[in-house]
């Protein structure tokens, strides 16, 4: 290094600081020792060092923080300011400010809270999202899962359920799957025209997709739709609806070949795609029983139900060996043709709603209805149970066919007359 002159002035930025030169004797050795001088806020600063070079970066540091406005680390002791300088030499070939790496350094550290380390968790979210994912409309992706859910023997009602939920949301969201947001879906739930229970159908079934979509690779592992997302309630709302034995009389009078629809979800309970899926030979007529098939049934479990008296007569006049017990694709509009010519008011779910009811008032016996009908004791309890009086029962499974005439208990021999 040149030898110069001392004192050394050293200026940076237009501000300058002075570097001096001092010899002190320590144990009987001359000992040169370098002293930076700059002024801090109207007051002089030194700084000693024993190396010359050491001096000169202090003073050219000095010099560029005054300029820069970064006076405050100045009056950092040794230890702090060699912390402070080595975190910004860290931090500088990313332009990020000191102040803003430790807000984002000490947010990380607790939303980790100690589980892993922040290198870590970098990592795995690298696994799982810097991917390259083939892109998908929410459109092609739904007709892919409905072929799927089709290929795979769903029912059909679950089919159908599947089906209505993907088109609502496929018209909303015109876009890729990876595009959309929990919030987004939130939003969209919440402006559905249904009830909840309807609402509740939608949101189970965007769940359904968000989880067919990651297993397909489509979306990110750990990518969850309903993050925060409200959940809806499936309990009904409102009185349960049931038929009078004098309504039913009406409804089963004009309801012509659809008479097996109403007799049997009138007298025996089963769902209404239950009786659309109905063949007629799981009628057994003779011993007395139902059988809904677990590829027919709602919950996917076999079921036999018995068949009564008044069901039986009510069948009778259309009883085949094999075929169809409904003879329509559309029965809601026979429903509702039949409904308007008896002159009585259609009610959602009430033929069920009704044999259940009137079922338990007969027998007293709710796990036993609950078998019956397919449900556990807890839902027929707080969705299709209408308390009833135990007459009202009996006359309900007492409607009859005008035409039929009631059958002689097994142990009763008809009189023989004798000629005269």
């Amino acid at each position: 290094m040149k030898t110069e002159s001392f004192p050394l002035t050293i200026t940076e930025k237009g501000v300058s600081s002075v570097i001096r030169k001092s010899e002190k004797i320590k144990d009987g050795i001359a000992r040169n020792y370098f002293i930076v001088e700059y002024f801090l806020k109207g007051k002089r600063k030194q700084v000693w060092r024993a190396d010359e070079a050491e001096a000169r970066a202090v003073a050219k540091d000095a010099c560029i923080r005054v300029s820069n406005g970064d006076q405050s680390s100045l009056e950092l002791r040794n230890g702090d300011l060699m912390a402070y300088n080595r975190a910004v030499e860290i931090l500088n070939p990313s332009k990020i400010a000191i102040d803003t790496a430790c807000r984002e350094y000490t947010d990380a550290l607790q939303i980790l809270g100690g589980k892993v380390s922040i290198t870590e968790a970098c990592r795995e979210w690298l696994k799982i999202h810097a991917v390259q994912r083939e892109k998908i409309t929410v459109a092609d992706a739904s007709e892919l899962l409905k072929v799927q859910t089709a290929s795979d023997g769903k029912s059909h009602a679950r089919q159908k359920t599947i089906s209505a939920a993907l088109d609502a949301l496929a018209d909303k969201f015109n876009v890729h799957v990876h595009t959309i947001t929990p919030d987004q879906v939130s939003q969209y739930l919440t402006a559905l025209p249904f009830v909840d229970r309807t609402k509740k159908n939608h949101r189970d079934t965007i769940g359904f997709f968000n989880r067919w979509l990651v297993l397909r690779g489509y979306l990110a592992k750990g990518t969850n739709w309903l993050e925060n997302v409200q959940n809806y309630s499936a309990r009904k709302t409102g009185e349960i609806q049931i038929y009078q034995p004098e309504e039913m009389a009406l409804l089963l009078r004009s309801a012509g070949n659809m008479t097996p629809f109403f007799a049997i979800g009138a007298f025996a309970g089963l769902r209404h795609a239950e009786i659309a899926r109905l063949d007629w030979s799981e009628i057994d007529l003779e011993d007395g029983f139902i059988e809904v098939r677990a590829n027919n049934s709602k919950t996917g479990e076999r079921r036999l139900v018995p068949i009564h008296a008044n069901l039986k007569a009510w069948l009778l006049p259309y009883r085949q060996t094999s075929g169809k017990v409904v003879p329509y694709a559309n029965t809601t509009k026979q429903i509702l043709r039949i409904a308007k010519t008896s002159a009585v008011q259609w009610k959602h779910n009430a033929l069920r709603h009704s044999f259940i009811s009137y079922r338990v008032s007969e027998t007293a016996d709710v796990p036993r209805v609950s078998d019956e009908a397919g449900n556990s004791p807890a839902m027929i309890r707080q969705h299709y149970l209408r308390r009833v009086k135990p007459a009202a029962a009996v006359e309900w499974f007492a409607i009859m066919p005008e035409t039929a005439q009631p059958e002689q208990p097994a142990n009763i021999v008809p009189m023989q007359q004798k000629a005269a």
